[in-house]
């Protein structure tokens, strides 16, 4: 008997687990027909799943949401109304049904159904949240503001429903409301600064955001309240309205709020964002009001930095920074007298860190590219290579060594440190580029063209940037023009003298190439090129232009042309300082050769153009 009754429970088991096979294979058909868009389908098996189990809450959903895509909604009202009868206080079922009568036209059936369901729920904040997320599904977003305010008031918590106000405040491009939401936020509990700073900045990307932020902002007495203030420099910040920002960081600090650690990081932000000058004066502020400042030496090197940049950016003959060859001009060691002892200082008295070795390695930079004198330079470069193999700057340093010999002409002894910072394992891949693609140059000089073929081809990821150009172009060359090793020897001698600034003995070898009918017309074309690089560099521009119209006019295409085209457009930006020409120019680039490596820089530039115009 016992048995018996074993076996039938076995059998009955057996059944209702075949069943509920049955219903989830039945359940994945429907929800592929769906996928591909067949409702109706999907609709028919869903209607099966729910009569076979009506308690079944996925299939009651997927049934629902097949009905309004059919909009089926009177299907889709006796559904859900179906099932409130029995689950009366269901906000979830509620939310549905307000969602159908929206869809189906009847808004203000749907936001009454909503309210009266409320009146019963006036102390749960989740109901009025829940209806509000539908709303906002709905993109009806003053229902849920509505129903958000009310729950506030409800929880009596400012940051409780602040943020979900804020970005329906936000959506709805009522940037003064959104603000609103945040001051109030902030005055409640000032540890949502975090997250009340995160979301204001995702807001403020658009000018008409950003204004109404500092407006509001600017009203709520931000020197009362530090959180507030803070924002408020950020904003000023972000409008570039540095003076503003720094008046109201000073003022915080004095009230004993950040001790110097909010200037410093608006000075670092200021640096970061190329504002020298502006960064220099704050790096000097923190530096007389702060004197035992742990960050002492972090807050000089940063003002020599800075200093020293904006110095290049006075000082610099902008007609020369564009060029492909810019002739080497130095000036006075009086002029980084500043910059030169707080490196030293720095360097002195951390001899052994890396804040030391950054500081050495700005002093050599300063005495090799901008003073003249290698003989100081090679110096700290020297013991910087020396002594920190694994230094940041151990690289740098030798790159800038590397430099120094090539000018003097000393190839070999320049690609003794190019293999330095390969062998180095703590070299970055751009350094080791870097290094690759100039012993690259050095064996094209020096006409051992297989192996400067083949050290191009190591190049990983070269970005796209004047390298990686420089990279393609010789690669190209070395292609094309393998086989005439004479030729490729030639030009190996001017575009050397390019390097070193010799541009008389350069201009003679590239036109004597172009003149002669054997050389190859890819290396023609090149030396063509070259040519009118080198009246740049030497400032004869009308010449560099004429040289430019004829290149372009001939039926003959330069494979370069693109290149001369760039070119002709910044020797009008900056040379001849013309920026309406500049800029025909630019757009002519970009109708003439769609597909040039050069369109990303040639917008940029129209861009800057035009708004320096307007």
């Amino acid at each position: 008997m016992k048995l018996k009754l074993i076996v039938l429970l076995l059998i009955f088991a057996e059944v209702i687990f075949s069943q509920q096979g049955d219903l989830q294979n039945r359940f994945m058909l429907a929800q592929s027909y769906e996928q591909i868009g067949e409702f109706v389908k999907a609709k028919s098996i869903y209607e099966d799943l729910y009569k076979a189990q009506p308690n079944n809450f996925t299939f009651f959903q997927s049934l629902n949401k097949c009905y309004l895509q059919l909009k089926e909604y009177n299907n889709s009202s006796f559904l859900i109304q179906q099932k409130l009868s029995v689950e009366k206080d269901n906000v979830s079922l509620v939310g549905l049904l307000g969602t159908t009568f929206y869809l189906n036209g009847e808004e203000k059936k749907a936001f009454q159904l909503w309210d009266e369901f409320l009146e019963n729920k006036k102390s749960d904040v989740i109901a009025f949240r829940v209806l509000a997320n539908s709303a906002i599904e709905l993109r009806a977003f003053d229902k849920a503001i509505d129903l958000l305010q009310r729950a506030k008031v409800i929880s009596n918590k400012e940051f409780y429903f602040g943020y979900d106000l804020a970005n329906l405040y936000a959506l709805k491009m009522d940037y003064k409301k959104s603000a609103g939401e945040f001051i109030s936020i902030l005055k409640a509990d000032e540890k949502q600064f975090p997250g009340v700073e995160v979301r204001i900045f995702t807001y403020v990307t658009r000018n008409e955001a950003l204004n109404a932020f500092i407006n509001v902002f600017e009203d709520e007495q931000p020197e009362r309240f530090p959180v507030i203030g803070n924002i408020l420099a950020k904003l000023y910040s972000a409008n570039r309205q540095y003076e503003k920002a720094f008046s109201l960081y000073k003022t915080l600090d004095k009230k004993g709020q950040y001790r110097g650690t909010e200037i410093f990081n608006f000075a670092m932000k200021l640096s970061a964002e190329k504002e020298y000058a502006f960064a220099s004066e704050v790096f000097s502020f923190l530096l007389k009001n702060y004197p035992a400042s742990p960050f002492q030496h972090q807050i000089k090197l940063s003002l020599a930095k800075n200093s020293e940049a904006k110095l290049e950016i006075e000082t610099a003959d902008s007609s020369q920074l564009w060029k492909s060859f810019p002739r080497k001009k130095y000036s006075p060691e009086k002029l980084y007298e500043e910059s030169l002892s707080i490196y030293k200082e720095i360097a002195e008295k951390n001899p052994f860190s890396e804040l030391g070795v950054e500081a050495m390695f700005h002093t050599g930079y300063l005495y090799g590219e901008k003073i003249g004198d290698a003989k100081a330079s090679e110096e700290y470069f020297n013991k910087i290579i020396s002594n920190f193999l694994f230094s940041n700057f151990y690289a740098e340093a030798c790159l800038e060594m590397a430099a120094i010999k090539l000018q003097k002409g000393n190839v070999d002894e320049a690609s003794s440190f190019y293999d330095k910072i390969l062998a180095n394992p703590r070299t970055s891949e751009e350094q080791k580029n870097k290094a690759k693609f100039w012993k690259a140059r050095i064996a094209f000089f020096q006409g051992n063209f297989t192996e400067s073929n083949k050290l191009l081809r190591q190049l990983v990821s070269v970005s796209a940037d004047n390298m990686s150009n420089d990279a393609m172009e010789l690669s190209f060359l070395l292609t094309s023009a393998f086989n005439d090793s004479l030729t490729l020897v030639k030009f190996a001698e001017g575009d050397f003298a390019l390097l070193v600034n010799n541009f008389s003995k350069a201009e003679k070898t590239f036109s004597s190439l172009v003149k002669t009918e054997q050389t190859p017309f890819l290396i023609k074309q090149l030396a063509e090129l070259r040519m009118i690089e080198s009246d740049i560099s030497s400032d004869r521009y009308q010449e560099a232009l004429d040289q430019i119209d004829s290149l372009l006019k001939r039926e003959e295409k330069n494979i370069f042309a693109d290149k001369a085209n760039l070119l002709a457009a910044k020797i009008y930006q900056y040379g001849l300082r013309n920026p309406v020409k500049a800029i025909e120019e630019y757009q002519n680039l970009l109708l003439r050769f769609p597909e040039s490596l050069y369109l990303d820089e040639a917008r940029e530039a129209i861009n800057k153009l035009r708004n320096k115009i307007s």
